[in-house]
């Protein structure tokens, strides 16, 4: 089996806070050059939250033109709490040309979660209303979980439904979902714990790590192919290390950003945008000594282009 990976990519912002489109066609270079497929836009680590319409337009034409018949590229708009803002967001990703796109549940807002009926009737008043490719998102990121039954239900009555994303769902969750599966649908899970994953039968792979390490991601797909178990385990590792590190640093901008401003890459002038802030001080030291203690090559060599590591570290 081919294993995809899609990683959902960082928003590039100059100094002022604008779209710094230059920066964003150096960052996706780094996917292209390792043959890794895209997700757009995201609502975590795109801040597309933070994004007028005419900057995610900007966005999605740029990202399309520069790698549609390349490499996947998807759209991943911000979760919405209505069914016409969902809708207003995914047909602009399809103007804009992107070849699948994601869509999330009704956003819990106020503590809100669908019931099953909501959760439901949301989908089937959305989707006859979008002729192209989507991916559904059961994300608990949005507040709740909806049931695996609920989205396999889903994925069958819809035949625009190409494929599942599950973002921070377990084995728990894939193996109802794909017990109840009735017609071709791929089923995308996060890197951790992904062995397991794709032992089950999911078909690919997605995260926001490879902002920073698309290298060390692309050698985990190739050492999978050629199952070269000791490759496979040092690339797994790297990865789980990274994600180890970053997790206490919180959601995705936040320690996307400060790893693109310690390590120098495009875009790494901006920062997130507000409300997320960058790490400053000794919080920033730490996170930068943390960062290249972790002992990844790509790291490594990231860090002596840099200028923050003497040569001889580089892998």
């Amino acid at each position: 089996m081919t294993l995809g990976l899609l990683c959902r990519t960082a928003t590039t912002f100059t100094p002022d806070g604008s779209f710094d489109e230059q920066a964003f066609r150096q960052h996706l270079q780094r996917f292209l050059d390792c043959g890794l497929g895209v997700y757009l836009a995201s609502g975590g680590s795109g801040e597309s939250h933070a994004m007028s319409f005419d900057e995610l337009r900007q966005l999605y034409r740029t990202g399309v033109a520069m790698l549609k018949g390349k490499v996947p590229v998807y759209a991943n708009p911000p979760e919405q709490h209505t069914v016409a803002a969902t809708l207003e967001q995914t047909l602009l990703a399809i103007e804009c040309g992107a070849e699948v796109v994601n869509i999330y549940g009704p956003e819990g807002r106020h503590g809100y979660k669908p019931t099953d009926e909501e959760y439901l009737a949301y989908h089937d008043s959305l989707l006859p209303q979008v002729r192209h490719p989507v991916a559904l998102a059961p994300n608990p990121i949005l507040g709740y979980s909806p049931r695996p039954e609920l989205v396999a239900t889903l994925c069958n009555r819809h035949h625009q439904v190409v494929a599942v994303n599950l973002a921070l769902q377990t084995d728990d969750y894939l193996v109802p979902l794909l017990d109840r599966l009735r017609r071709p649908t791929q089923v995308f899970v996060p890197v951790s714990g992904s062995l397991n994953g794709i032992a089950l039968g999911a078909t690919g792979l997605l995260g926001a790590e490879a902002n920073i390490l698309p290298r060390t991601h692309r050698r985990y797909i190739d050492c999978y192919e050629a199952r070269d178990e000791a490759g496979l385990g040092e690339a797994y590792a790297a990865i789980k290390r990274f994600i180890r590190f970053v997790g206490p640093w919180g959601v995705s901008p936040r320690w996307l950003k400060a790893a693109m401003r310690v390590l120098d890459l495009p875009g790494s002038a901006g920062g997130p945008r507000p409300p997320f802030l960058l790490p400053e001080g000794d919080a920033m030291a730490r996170f930068r000594d943390g960062l290249l203690a972790l002992d990844i090559p790509e790291i490594r060599e990231q860090a002596v282009a840099a200028g923050i590591a003497p040569e001889g570290e580089a892998a």
